[in-house]
């Protein structure tokens, strides 16, 4: 009886995985195919885009296509998929573009995160009197690399599921918003200010939008953008370890929680692979057949992996519930809004007067 029950539960679980990433896949081809013929025309946004849209219009629409019968694929698509995705991204990438970031692009990325950190939890807990740790998990979460920051921050800070849901809520509201703002604002108000240059660009999203699946997106919507804003969002996701222990001395020293307590920090290995994968980008470029393997990777590579980020985007979209926003709670929705925006003016600044002036 015990075998039949453990195998039935087993054949429900692969039943799961199967549908939610034949569901997710649907997605990224109608996500594609509205790529395709709208690509000439002013609505020329990236697959990864359109099945955002899709997805999180129709699961709100529709709130079965979020069911258990397709939570496992969804799931799946949504992290490790994302995650592996991600990883793979480095064979399109040189490691040579992180000599171009050079010691400034370097300073001025980790002089916006702490800056950034300091201010979202200051303001947050003292101005807006929220909780020490949703104050630090709405700052670490926003100056570093928004959920995979939270899941980090969150076990070691000792934060409530409550906490944990309400800042996720907040950074996804306010990065979702921002990764269709920067490309707008850059093409608009912004071109001239930046001198159209796409190294700002992308400077700029790397160092203040918050998912690393928002930077993507937001950076493929500039030409020869993409790749600064990957390396500069890299950078702050090695952080994650010592803005957690930040995160813990602000909790301990503003508000004397005694409670927090420090625990063992998940390693980014996705981070990890992506630089390595870089670094054999670079291996590969230095060698005599470095021209065919860049047109290699540029033809066959770089098509795959952008599908399978629109295949993991079209599955993140399916976890994006109405409700939850609408859930958000005043001082938290302001709190997240005015980190969001001092990281974001502030990296600004600093690109358009410390780091363009030194890069010439």
């Amino acid at each position: 009886m015990g075998k039949f029950v453990a195998s039935t539960s087993q054949k429900e679980q692969a039943s799961g995985l199967v549908l939610g990433l034949l569901l997710t896949l649907a997605f990224a081809v109608i996500a594609f195919a509205t790529w395709w013929f709208l690509k000439d025309t002013w609505l020329r946004f990236s697959a990864l885009l359109w099945a955002f849209v899709y997805s999180i219009i129709a699961v709100n629409l529709i709130p079965a296509l979020s069911s258990d019968k397709f939570r496992m694929g969804i799931e799946f698509s949504s992290t490790r998929l994302l995650r592996w995705t991600v990883a793979l991204l480095g064979l399109t990438i040189s490691a040579s573009v992180w000599v171009s970031l050079g010691g400034m692009g370097l300073a001025v990325i980790l002089i916006n995160l702490t800056f950034a950190f300091i201010f979202g939890f200051l303001f947050c807990h003292y101005v807006l009197k929220m909780e020490s740790t949703l104050s630090a998990l709405i700052a670490v979460g926003t100056s570093i690399c928004g959920a995979s920051a939270i899941a980090a921050a969150g076990p070691a800070l000792r934060a409530k599921a409550e906490q944990m849901g309400l800042s996720l809520a907040v950074i996804t509201l306010f990065g979702l918003i921002a990764m269709f703002a920067y490309p707008l604002l850059f093409n608009g108000p912004l071109a001239y200010w930046l001198d159209n240059n796409p190294s700002a660009f992308g400077m700029w999203a790397g160092m203040g939008i918050h998912e690393t699946a928002q930077v993507i997106a937001a950076g493929s919507q500039v030409d020869n953008a993409g790749s600064i804003a990957i390396s500069a969002k890299s950078i702050r996701i090695f952080m994650i370890g010592p803005m957690v222990f930040a995160s813990l001395f602000a909790i301990r020293y503003f508000s004397r929680d005694k409670g927090a307590r420090q625990s063992k920090l998940p390693v980014p290995w996705f981070a990890v692979a992506f630089v390595g994968f870089t670094l054999v980008y670079l291996g590969l470029e230095s060698l005599p057949i470095g021209h065919q393997w860049t047109s290699f990777s540029s033809d066959y590579i770089k098509p795959v992996v952008t599908f399978l980020l629109t295949w993991s985007f079209a599955a993140v979209g399916l976890k994006v519930k109405i409700s939850a926003i609408r859930s958000i709670g005043l001082k938290a929705f302001f709190g997240g809004i005015a980190v969001a925006l001092v990281s974001g003016g502030t990296a600004l600044l600093l690109i358009k007067y410390v780091w363009m002036p030194f890069v010439g």
